[in-house]
Order: C-alpha cells, then structure tokens, then sequence
C-alpha cells in the first residue's frame, strides 16, 4: 500500500494500480531510446505486474500501532514482505520468464537501498540469484539469450517508470516543489543515462493537476488516472482501518502529463 495522510485522511492507493500506472508509462515511453530487442511485450507485462504480489495483502489493509497510521510499503515488516515478493515473482515467472528476471533485480535493487538486513533477507537473496541463473540458462537453451545492455536498459526503464507512478502517488497535485518527498527533491535518480536527457536527471514540476517533466521521456502529452481511497482518521479509529478502508469509493485522480520548461530556482 501507498499511503500519505492528507487533511486527517489517508489517501491510499494500492500497489497494483500503482504498478498497472506504471506500465502505461513504459508503454508510451521514446521508441527511437528503445534498443532494437525481441523481450518488448514482456518488459511491458513485467513493469506493469511488477507489485500484483501485493494483489491479496492491499485488500485488507494493516495498521501500524508505532506510527499510527497503516503500514505502507516503506515500513511493511520484511519477513511478510520478501513472502509476497516471491509470491509476484512466482506469478510473473508463469508469464515470463525475462520478465521475472527484471522484476527480481529490480527487488533486489530496492532492497539495497533499503539497506535492511536479515538471516531472512540473505536466504531470499540467495534463492533470487538461483532464480535468476536459472532463467538465464532456460533462455540461453532457448535461443532468446539476453544481452547485458538490453537487461541494463530495462532494468533502468523498470525503475524510472516506477518511480514516476510513485511520485504521483506520494504528491497531490499542485504540490510545490519545495514539499517534494526526500526521494524526489533532486529528480529522478538513474534518468540522466538515457540518452535523450543529455547526462541530465529529469526533473518534475507540479502546475496545477499538470505534471511538466524536463527532460521530456514520452511521444506526446497524455493524461492517466489513479484510483485512490480516502479514508477518514476518524473513521478509521472507530471502525477499524479495514472496514473503514473497504467502505470507502476509488476517487481517482486524474494528471496531464506534459513537456515544459521548469522553473529554475
């Protein structure tokens, strides 16, 4: 679950929408920056399903008694955690076997960054190079061997995509830059290798429910939509946060996605 409190209300957006955001990123992203390759439908399934292991868990949200408020994915505890990690990769290997080899490095990047660490964490890490070796030799046996770049690329693409529906969904729209989240104060990070952006990192500005990206990574301008839930502190307190979440209506909201020049400070 994504989840920032706004006016006395959670605003919640589960991980899966955020993902399937995500995807429709990936889909309308630069063609001329997309190296010539044979895995492209699947590194679309693959962004777009990168959080279906949180499919299930979303549906009955948690709360966290420490911080008073429900557990997010940022403070979700890890052993469940790496659970329902295996359990996404387990889904998108049935589908695709390059795509679950993308999504397990892009876990495994997450978790470095995380820094966490755990006897846990070291068995899924473990099992997950056992993963990804063995996906390398099945693709090999199949004649559909990856090249480094192709994986560094969409790795790099898996993240951007990522991040951008993250960023949305942690802002309201209109959000000023100066209230950015820590993780997007400075843009986002790996962008500046794509070759477009000139050794630039991309950078985003909120004007109004528009969000202008500089240097600009799609074909055109085009609006997306995200469902999200608010749900009242109050009656989060008195009903329960899983009932109160469940009784609440999607209120999607809905971004312009566009080219423009920012405001430099």
């Amino acid at each position: 679950m994504i989840c920032r409190e706004q006016d006395e209300k959670f605003v919640m957006i589960k991980q899966h929408d955020h993902g399937r955001l995500a995807g429709e990123f990936a889909a309308r992203f630069r063609e001329e920056e997309v190296p010539r390759k044979r895995h492209s439908d699947e590194v679309l399934y693959a962004i777009a399903n990168h959080d279906r292991g949180w499919v299930d868990l979303d549906e009955t949200p948690f709360w966290n008694d420490t911080a008073k408020a429900p557990y997010s994915f940022i403070d979700f505890p890890l052993v469940p955690k790496l659970t329902f990690y295996r359990r996404g990769l387990d889904e998108i290997e049935t589908v695709t076997l390059y795509g679950a080899l993308l999504c397990s490095l892009h876990y495994e990047r997450l978790i470095e960054v995380s820094g966490e660490n755990s006897p846990e964490l070291t068995i899924y890490l473990q099992e997950e190079e056992k993963r990804r070796s063995r996906i390398h030799r099945e693709l090999e046996q199949s004649k559909a061997a990856i090249g480094e770049a192709e994986l560094y690329y969409d790795s790099r693409l898996l993240q951007f995509c990522d991040d951008l529906s993250l960023f949305i969904g942690l802002h309201e729209p209109g959000t000023q830059t100066k209230d950015f989240h820590p993780w997007f104060k400075d843009g986002f990070s790996g962008t500046e290798e794509f070759d477009f952006t000139g050794g630039r990192i991309i950078t985003a500005e909120w004007r109004g429910t528009t969000l202008l990206l500089d240097p600009y990574p799609f074909t055109e301008s085009f609006e997306v939509t995200l469902p999200v839930r608010r749900v009242p502190r109050s009656e989060a307190a008195s009903q329960g946060l899983a009932a109160a979440f469940s009784g609440m209506p999607d209120t999607p909201i809905s971004v312009t996605i566009a080219e423009g020049e920012l405001k430099r400070p």
